[in-house]
């Protein structure tokens, strides 16, 4: 399963958006839309990255975990008059757990559905036949959200695959036992940090250790689990990092330089990631039991500031590594980083939201990964005037500006373009004028 396009209607900063994420126009030649496997969404603080992605987690989570996602949604509605839709357009996949083509809605098998819900705020607004005078989710009833619900979005049942993770990804810091739950996790789980900061990652810790009880017990099923979740933890981490050991505390055990730190004692980086990967690899090793290998099913992943705690040599590798070893994956993830926007690759989508007489706009960016991270910096992607920081940046401006009437100078401008000299000789910077002027 695959997000084709996603529209928002009267939704916070959205006013009337669709944002499609396929290669080729639709019904082309009688062609399928290809998918972007990858979606990088950039812009200031404020734009309207994470609604988005908060918007695509309450569609692919169905009607009744969005509302235990967002019992109450406040602020969601920009005209409070009417009410806000969020629509999405799904693709399947031929290894989706189940499959709506093999299903007849009206006399015709789909390949692709649509639905939609509608948001209201606190002034009274009709939805269909009902009039709504609080703030609410409503699902806007059909055949298909109907089938969805029983089928894909089921928590009971091996539905399509989807995930999100908030900004706030972490690991728990309390040094405990870990007992692990038998119980499934339910749909709305997956997308819990996306819309509460205080939920932990704990989930691939507590399989852990529960994988090592059963190993411990002779069962060769658990083996094979935990070596691909450790296969695919190792290939995300920088250096020689392994998983060590699982302590007889209930502690995962990593060798770094070959130092032994348990993971209440790595740094902010580490556990960033590990608390993201480790959660994904025991929800995929959940949802396809079935597959010889769980890290090359398909489904969707939201990622909100993938950048976050990451050192910038973590950066330029994390997102190449993230397709290689969930190739099936489509990865929508906004970031502030270039290194992250760039090592998408080629293939990937890049998206700019810009907030636009107040109201938010998405452009496409042209392909950034050739480049280095100044010019990115300063192409549409970021749109910084200048890369230096602002001090620097007006001294080098003022430079140019006395040299430029430099035969007209007072005494005390004489005297700034001669110290301001010395500066550019001494430090070099090589922006020309036009790359130096104020935001």
């Amino acid at each position: 399963m695959w997000v084709e396009s996603v529209t928002l209607n009267n939704i916070k900063c959205f006013k009337n958006e669709e944002i499609i994420f396929t290669r080729t126009a639709i019904n082309v030649s009688n062609h399928r839309p290809k998918p972007y496997s990858w979606i990088s969404l950039l812009g200031e603080n404020g734009v309207g990255k994470s609604t988005l992605l908060q918007a695509i987690a309450l569609l692919l989570a169905g009607p009744e975990a969005a509302k235990e996602l967002l019992p109450r949604p406040t602020g969601w509605v920009c005209d409070s008059k009417k009410p806000g839709k969020l629509s999405i357009t799904l693709n399947q996949e031929e290894n989706d757990a189940v499959i709506f083509g093999k299903v007849i809605f009206g006399n015709k098998k789909r390949k692709k559905i649509s639905y939609s819900y509608f948001v209201t705020a606190d002034k009274a607004v009709k939805v269909g036949e009902e009039t709504y005078t609080e703030p609410a989710l409503i699902e806007k009833s059909s055949e298909i959200l109907s089938w969805l619900r029983k089928n894909a979005f089921a928590s009971d049942t091996k539905g399509w695959f989807a995930a999100g993770y908030g900004a706030f990804r972490r690991l728990t810091r309390t040094s405990q036992v870990l007992i692990p739950s038998l119980e499934p996790a339910k749909r709305s789980s997956n997308f819990a940090t996306q819309f509460n900061e205080d939920s932990a990652l704990s989930s691939f810790e507590r399989w852990m250790v529960y994988l090592e009880f059963r190993i411990a017990k002779g069962d060769p099923s658990a083996k094979k689990m935990r070596d691909i979740g450790i296969n695919a933890i190792e290939k995300l981490l920088p250096g020689n990092t392994k998983i060590a050991e699982v302590s007889i505390e209930g502690l995962i055990i990593f060798e770094i330089n070959g130092q032994k730190v348990s993971t209440i004692g790595l740094s902010d980086g580490y556990r960033s990631i590990i608390a993201l990967a480790g959660d994904l690899i025991w929800r995929l090793l959940q949802s396809f039991t079935d597959l010889e290998d769980p890290t090359q099913a398909s489904g969707v992943v939201l990622i909100d500031e993938l950048d976050i705690h990451l050192h910038p040599f973590w950066q330029r590798w994390i997102a190449e590594w993230l397709r290689e070893v969930f190739p099936n994956l489509q990865f929508f993830v906004a970031t502030h980083s270039p290194f992250i926007a760039a090592g998408a690759g080629e293939d990937a989508l890049t998206l700019r939201l810009d907030i636009v007489n107040g109201e938010t706009k998405i452009t496409p960016v042209e392909d950034i990964s050739a480049y280095d991270v100044d010019y990115i910096l300063r192409s549409p992607a970021f749109g910084l005037e200048s890369t230096y920081s602002p001090s620097t940046q007006e001294k080098i401006q003022r430079y140019h500006e006395l040299r430029i009437k430099k035969d007209k100078l007072s005494k005390e401008e004489e005297q700034e373009f001669n110290q301001l000299k010395l500066f550019m000789q001494d430090k070099q910077p090589i922006s020309p004028p036009e790359q130096c002027k104020k935001r």
